[in-house]
């Protein structure tokens, strides 16, 4: 049996394992202490955690992070950041109940395309989302915000 809860800043160290499984660009921060000072500095942003916790288990299954705003264009939004499950966890329903937790705002994400992701994209379409817009992106020289 699992269940979904929110994970503070403290306990992220739990949602690390699950979300180390995301493609190379999106774990930068890959040591527990570095990601709860993350974690803690954007929270007033908007920037949580959450989990899908076995019984057993005391790392996440699967872990999502998120932001809860207000958008000009959509008015207030929960934008899913990432969605990730470990692989020994696959097909036991952790996307579908972190999805459905998320459920009580109006949710929008992005995702990244190619074959490695159709797996992803169905769960989502299954879920009742809608392609919806395309995402675009240009990198900057440096790849630093100044």
């Amino acid at each position: 049996m699992s269940h979904v809860r929110a994970i503070c800043a403290a306990n992220a160290a739990l949602a690390l394992p699950a979300l180390r499984e995301l493609p190379p660009q999106s774990h930068a921060l890959a040591d527990g202490a570095s990601f709860a000072a993350h974690l803690a500095a954007t929270h007033a942003e908007g920037y949580r955690l959450a989990g899908t916790f076995e019984d057993g288990r005391t790392k996440a299954a699967a872990a999502t992070e998120y932001r809860v705003m207000d958008m000009l264009a959509y008015g207030p939004v929960l934008y899913l950041d990432d969605l990730s499950t470990l692989p020994d966890a696959w097909g036991r329903g952790h996307a579908r109940a972190l999805l459905e937790w998320l459920d009580t705002e109006a949710l929008h994400l992005d995702s990244g395309v190619g074959a490695a992701r159709f797996t992803a994209h169905r769960q989502d379409l299954r879920h009742g989302m809608n392609i919806t817009a395309h995402h675009f992106a240009k990198e900057l020289g440096t790849g630093e915000l100044t």
